[in-house]
């Protein structure tokens, strides 16, 4: 059943965060960042979410006075937002730029680019 709640949790991360950053994004655009509806759901899909969290949960696991079972269930569930941010998020961003059309090279330039790199 926690793995579950892990998997929930992982999608309201995704849905509070797109929601955070559509309420700011008129005041982001006044103060000149200008960002499109694409970025914007690249920006709420892409970010990663762990790194913060899992120095917490090490800082909380260190801990001798909060009982074990809690440890167990705040690594458990930082740890495994994190695992699937890396799994899934981390594996698709490059389709969802594409999918989104914010990937400013043609197929041409890329091959073009890649045979100049290599």
């Amino acid at each position: 059943m926690d793995f579950v709640k892990v998997a929930s949790g992982y999608l309201i991360l995704h849905v509070i965060r797109f929601l955070c950053i559509l309420t700011f994004w008129p005041i982001m655009k006044r103060m000149g960042y200008g960002m499109t509806f694409p970025q914007v759901i690249l920006a709420s899909y892409a970010g990663l979410r762990g790194a913060v969290g899992m120095s917490l949960a090490l800082m909380v696991v260190t801990s001798s006075y909060i009982d074990e079972y809690v440890k167990d269930i705040i690594l458990l569930h930082v740890s495994g937002t994190a695992l699937l941010t890396l799994l899934i998020n981390a594996t698709t961003t490059g389709l969802l730029v594409n999918y989104l059309g914010l990937s400013p090279y043609s197929d041409l330039k890329k091959n073009i680019l890649l045979s100049v790199a290599n």
